[in-house]
């Protein structure tokens, strides 16, 4: 069976994972060996990769999700999910005899930080030659976004079609890894990650605060290639974005907010970023930024409600930064 045609109007592919997500929610985070009550358990629909995806069709942009799943219950579920969240999937091909992808989640209600366990199943089998079959789908987009949950080729092949068709390209280093391909730095147009994410690729420890990030990004500019743009999120501190259109670092400040779950921010604010992007007329100097400013409230309005998908909003949140 050939791949199916392109669909015309797509504005953003997110090449990348899908995941059921299955949290428990416990006062705090349980030390290993320790066993503690949980207050509340829930399934969900996740996967960076589709998080991502999700976050900017909610916003209204036609997206299009190339990845795997199982032909299982939790497979047909996350199947019927992106069709409702008006997702194009015809590129999500189900697989026999492997298990749709996991994520055991662990929420500590007191301030709302999660630890996360993946079985990758179906998600593990996204090779760079299925992202290939894929190319007349990134050619006819404005903006594509991938990440590390799924294998780092086929990331690179996703972010070498998107170079190839001169397409906008995230590459959102979650989650982070050691030793990337230097060329995966160089063709990325925006590379994304957070505090953590930044400290394992570049080396450096404590990175917490502006002057820590931009640390990160002057080595990430000057020992790793990476002459495109970079943002570093920095969680309830805001996040600092190098511009190489502009040549200029810009802060932007987190609201001050008390987190219920925190899980899934980091991948609204991609989502949103994306859709912003998409979506800006011409390009303008003002672009990326005005988007960073955009995704900050959009994700700091998610962490605001339980769950990962079903805490993002539909809607663009008013700036108040």
């Amino acid at each position: 069976m050939g791949s199916p045609a392109a669909p015309k109007g797509n504005d953003i592919v997110v090449v990348g994972s899908l995941f059921m997500d299955l949290i428990s929610y416990s006062e705090r985070i349980p030390a290993p060996g320790e066993t503690i009550v949980g207050t509340d358990f829930q399934t969900g629909f996740g996967g960076k990769g589709a998080n991502q995806c999700v976050a900017a069709s909610r916003l209204g942009t036609k997206c299009a999700f190339v990845g795997k799943l199982g032909n299982d219950v939790y497979g047909k579920q996350y199947h019927d999910n992106m069709v409702k969240e008006g997702v194009n999937v015809d590129y999500i091909k189900i697989e026999d005899n492997v298990p749709t992808g996991v994520a055991s989640i662990i929420v500590g209600t007191a301030d709302g930080q999660n630890i996360i366990v993946c079985v990758f199943g179906a998600t593990g089998l996204v090779t760079p030659d299925y992202v290939q079959e894929a190319e007349p789908l990134i050619a006819n987009s404005k903006v594509v976004v991938v990440q590390l949950e799924i294998a780092v080729e086929s990331s690179f092949r996703a972010l070498q079609l998107a170079k190839k068709h001169s397409v906008k390209s995230i590459f959102n280093v979650a989650p982070g890894i050691k030793d990337l391909p230097r060329e995966m730095l160089a063709i990325t147009d925006i590379l994304c990650l957070n505090e953590s994410e930044a400290e394992i690729v570049t080396g450096l420890s404590n990175i917490h605060n502006r002057e820590s990030a931009e640390s990160a990004i002057e080595k990430l500019r000057k020992e790793f290639q990476c002459q495109n743009s970079i943002i570093i999120t920095l969680g309830s501190e805001g996040v600092l974005l190098w511009d190489s259109q502009t040549s200029r670092y810009h802060f932007v400040e987190a609201p001050k907010l008390q987190a219920v779950d925190c899980t899934g921010a980091g991948d609204c604010f991609v989502g949103t970023l994306a859709h912003c992007l998409a979506a800006a007329k011409g390009d303008s100097d003002d672009n990326l930024i005005n988007a960073v400013k955009q995704a900050v409230a959009n994700a700091s309005d998610s962490v605001m409600r339980k769950g990962t998908q079903r805490s993002f909003p539909h809607k663009l949140i008013p700036i108040n930064l």
